[in-house]
């Protein structure tokens, strides 16, 4: 997804923050699952399902994303 929002033709706000809540939603979904599942621990918590969205949403939040998306 991350790799997708940085090619898009657009650069508007909008754009940023819905992919901001799409990876949200789905490291969200993923440690809802996984915790009615019963299977939640720490191999889990580094698992590249959940890590992989995190790092997509930490890159969308710094500041030189916010000015790519700025322009």
């Amino acid at each position: 997804m991350g790799w997708l929002i940085f090619r898009w033709s657009s650069r508007r706000k909008w754009v940023r923050w819905c992919a901001i809540a799409f990876e949200a939603i789905a490291v969200g979904s993923h440690l809802v699952t996984v915790t009615i599942d019963g299977e939640l621990g720490w191999m889990t918590l580094i698992d590249p399902a959940t890590l992989l969205p995190l790092a997509i949403v930490i890159e969308l939040l710094t500041q030189s994303a916010a000015r790519w998306f700025d322009r």
